[in-house]
C-alpha cells in the first residue's frame, strides 16, 4: 500500500501534477457541454426557420 502511495506522490511533485490534472479534465468538461449546447442551439434555429419558411429556401 505505501507503494501506491509513492506513485501519487510522484517525489514531492504529485500535486502540482495531479492539480493539473484535474484542471485539464474540468476543461475538456466543459469544452464537451459547449459542443452540445452549440448543437441544440443549431438544431432549435434549424427547427425555427424551416417552420417560418414552410420548409422553403428563399
Amino acid at each position: 500500500m505505501s507503494e501506491l502511495f509513492l506513485i501519487f506522490e510522484m517525489n514531492g511533485y504529485g500535486f502540482f501534477i495531479w492539480s493539473a490534472y484535474g484542471v485539464w479534465f474540468v476543461l475538456l468538461i466543459l469544452l464537451f457541454l459547449k459542443v452540445l449546447l452549440r448543437k441544440k442551439e443549431i438544431n432549435r434555429k434549424l427547427k425555427y426557420l424551416i417552420e417560418k419558411n414552410d420548409g422553403f429556401e428563399e
